[in-house]
């Protein structure tokens, strides 16, 4: 839930466009990952043209603002873009199976 929290306030807020890299995510898992947020209806507007993808002009939907309001608990431990990847491997940790990436 938090990278899902943070790539949606991100976006809204406009400071950064957030990248794989701000959460340790392959090129692959990231644009998965929006590819979730848009098909769920958090987010509208995702740019993909042949290979291309961008985020830059995506906006949240009625639906994504309600995520950020209803989970405005993560704004107090919320961090600045260098620690994101601390941040998001907390629930990462917690949620784990133990399996090893190859």
């Amino acid at each position: 839930m938090r990278v899902g929290y943070s790539i949606l306030r991100e976006i809204n807020r406009g400071e950064f466009l957030p990248t794989e890299k701000d959460y340790g995510l392959r090129t692959r898992e990231f644009e998965n990952f929006i590819k979730f947020l848009e098909n769920e209806g958090y987010l509208e507007r995702v740019l993909r043209l042949d290979d291309y993808f961008s985020i830059k002009p995506a906006r949240l939907t009625n639906k994504g603002h309600e995520l950020l309001n209803n989970n405005k608990k993560y704004e107090e431990s919320y961090p600045e873009r260098k620690d994101l990847i601390k941040w998001v491997q907390v629930e990462k940790d917690l949620y784990s199976n133990g399996a090893v990436d190859e």
